[in-house]
């Protein structure tokens, strides 16, 4: 054997086993984590907390966030929640305001970034005149399980002076990429952590569900500003005695980026400022353990060293190639393949057992055949890394509401069947509904169903609507089985039944007034009654149940008078498709309100004169089985007809013009929400916010560096 094959065979047997011993310490954790029961804690609680929500430019979504802070299980007189509104362009400030959190509002555009924001609050809330005994952090697109403050503060009170919750992915449209990065969040996120808790090991800081104590903020201020500060930080605490531990049961949930631009951007942040991390931090680590005599920073150091799963897998992969072709070619002997061998053995069983360990549903495991593709999409990140790294920067992840919840693709409406479909999900439209009130445009939302479609393709008029209308929703599941032939799944099914409580439950915390047109026999009424009882702080402002008759037989100057006396913000007509968008389309330029949108019955839900179906048919797509089984003279035709269209007609459309149509270009966002967000501070200008707006410009322009608390009023 030459020089060359030996240090060949030299080279391969190291770097393989240092991979063989990064695999197999990824499948001790899973293995460990079998073994995981979590018993947090219980204490009364007695800590004053502050939960700090850093937000930029998150209209769309921060009221989510707060909606689900605002129902911790956790006394009132000990949580504040604060939102940083770090250089934004549209309405977080005034809509975090209206929805009960208090508001610092920075304007610094040279310092910009996640970091930045955090040290800016931290320093104002400490030293502020409310001194809490801690601070949680959660991003404001994030949704926090009601026990999450309380979890948090049963660590602290045990003793923990740092600790992370689990930061797990919420649902979304339920395709494989999601799932496949869902089962990923699951692995490193609750599997890894609770593998290393079991074996008394410290976890790392993920950004999101993070206590800190009072005296760790003050002693080691935040000092991470990189494009992954979450690890920067948990590495300068480690470097200083801090051992962050798992609050295994204290959940956040948040929006995983799937793939495209956002899913792009997301990994090179987080794979160039992990490298970032372990450049700068890897040796201090390795250095200063002997010499502190704390031997746990080199548990901290193995697990900076050991590769993402992603690269890993590349690596073991590449690299039992090229020690398999040394041996074919005599370079090397046999046993040169052992480490590589053990390495690819070790890395699937470190995902099932993982994900086993992390009670993980079916879905996550089918997602594991698209693992491959997202493997090879790594080397393009990497490639992306070597040539454009800027890992001390941070760079904001394009959120949903640019480009559609859940599925952040860039894309913009969706057309099915020749009527446009915004690919938003619930909560993006009532964000996105509430920055318009106040704008006195009557923008119109349309919630499409099958018979919306069939509608549409059969009267001109009503595809000249459904074309023109400001915001289309998908409510149906045929519009999302349809959407998903063409190739352009949606996010989620957004049911009218389901987003006029949702919208009415925001709208009451700004106080919004609400006019019910529709409905017999006293419905809009007592809809009305029930609406003002559920949702405090909602105005329900006006109701008109006009006789059954045709539009041109109504009594439409009444009508019209009584609504503009009524000041409403937002207009619900429940007069049956299509005739509540004609006559909304038809009154639209002479309505004082900012949006009108067709209901059908979702009145009579809400008067309790109708019932749902089960939750479970509404999961699976059967809501019309239910509907069909109450009333089946009235709606047994119509459904027969509209299956008819979808079976003979629509989706073969559908499938024919996803094998015509050339690659897509990247697109900008829904065209709708772009005219909804741009005219977000007009309409906080001019609604029930104006109070809010006024204070947070007026306070901006007198605070001290920029800093100013806008309160509700």
């Amino acid at each position: 054997m030459g020089i060359t094959s030996t240090l060949a065979t030299l080279l391969a047997t190291v770097a393989g086993g240092a991979v063989a011993a990064a695999c197999l310490y990824l499948l001790s954790l899973s293995v460990a984590a079998l073994f995981h029961r979590p018993a947090p804690p219980r204490s009364a609680p007695r800590h004053r907390l502050v939960v700090l929500v850093p937000a930029h430019d998150e209209a769309a979504l921060i009221g989510r966030c707060l909606r689900s802070l605002a129902a911790q299980r956790y006394p009132a007189e000990l949580l504040r929640v604060v939102v940083i509104a770090d250089n934004c362009t549209d309405g977080t400030a005034a809509l975090a305001s209206a929805a009960g959190a208090e508001v610092l509002v920075r304007n610094e555009p040279a310092s910009r970034g996640k970091g930045q924001a955090l040290r800016w609050g931290l320093d104002r809330v400490l030293h502020g005149p409310w001194r809490p005994d801690a601070v949680i952090v959660v991003d404001a697109d994030s949704v926090a399980d009601p026990g999450l403050v309380a979890v948090l503060e049963a660590h602290l009170a045990a003793g923990a002076e740092v600790a992370q919750a689990e930061y797990l992915a919420l649902d979304g449209d339920g395709g494989a990429r999601e799932a496949l990065r869902g089962a990923a969040f699951l692995l490193f996120h609750r599997a890894r952590f609770a593998g290393r808790a079991v074996l008394g090991m410290a976890c790392n800081l993920v950004g999101n569900g993070m206590i800190f104590s009072r005296r760790v903020l003050e002693e080691h201020p935040w000092s991470a500003f990189s494009s992954t500060e979450d690890l920067e930080y948990s590495m300068d605490l480690r470097l200083v005695g801090v051992r962050p531990v798992f609050a295994a049961g204290a959940r956040v949930f948040g929006p995983v980026a799937g793939h495209g631009r956002a899913a792009r951007t997301q990994r090179l942040r987080w794979e160039g400022g992990r490298f970032h991390v372990v450049r700068t931090r890897l040796a201090p680590l390795l250095l200063s353990a002997p010499r502190t005599r704390d031997w746990s920073r080199l548990d901290a150091a193995a697990d900076l060293a050991v590769p993402p799963l992603g690269l890993l897998t590349l690596i073991a992969g590449t690299g039992g190639l090229l020690a398999a072709l040394l041996v074919s070619a005599g370079a090397s002997p046999g046993w040169v393949l052992a480490p590589w061998l053990i390495a690819c053995a070790a890395i699937p069983a470190y995902v099932l057992v993982g994900l086993r360990a992390a009670r993980a549903p079916a879905a996550a495991y089918r997602a594991l055949l698209r693992a491959p593709l997202f493997v090879l999409a790594k080397v393009g990140t990497y490639l992306r890394l070597s040539r454009s790294l800027h890992a001390d920067r941070w760079e904001r992840t394009e959120r949903p509401e640019a480009e559609g919840i859940g599925r952040p693709h860039g894309a913009g409406r969706i057309s099915i069947a020749g009527v446009p479909v915004d690919p938003v999900d619930r909560a993006t439209a009532v964000g996105l509904t509430l920055l318009v009130l106040g704008s006195g445009r009557a923008l119109q939302i349309c919630t499409v169903n099958l018979h919306f479609l069939v509608t549409a393709r059969r009267d001109a008029t009503v595809r000249r609507i459904l074309g023109s209308s400001a915001l289309n929703v998908a409510d149906g599941a045929p519009v999302l089985w349809l959407a998903r032939l063409l190739g352009t799944p949606l996010p989620e099914r957004v049911a009218g039944a389901d987003l006029v409580p949702a919208l009415l439950s925001a709208a009451a915390a700004v106080r919004a007034r609400v006019f019910l047109l529709g409905g017999e026999a006293g419905t809009a009424a007592q809809a009305g009654r029930r609406l003002e009882a559920e949702h405090p702080g909602l105005v329900v402002c006006g109701t008109s149940e006009p006789a059954v008759a045709a539009h041109d037989a109504m009594d439409n100057e009444a009508i019209l008078h009584t609504i503009a006396r009524s000041r409403a913000d937002i207009l619900l007509v429940a007069l049956g498709h299509p005739k509540q968008e004609r006559w909304i389309d038809l009154h639209r330029g002479r309505l004082s309100v900012s949006v009108a949108i067709g209901v059908g019955c979702s009145l009579d839900l809400i008067a309790g004169r109708r019932s749902r179906a089960p939750r479970w048919m509404q999961r699976s797509g059967l809501e019309w089985l239910h509907r069909v089984l109450r009333e089946p003279r009235r709606l047994l035709p119509r459904y027969a007809l509209d299956a008819a269209w979808l079976l003979l007609v629509l989706a073969p459309s559908a499938l024919l013009q996803r094998a015509r149509q050339a690659p897509r270009p990247a697109r900008t966002a829904p065209l709708a929400t772009r005219d909804l967000v741009g005219r977000a501070t007009t309409a906080i200008e001019e609604t029930s916010l104006t109070g809010v707006a006024q204070e947070v410009r007026v306070q901006a322009r007198g605070a001290d560096a920029g800093a100013v608390e806008a309160r509700s009023v």
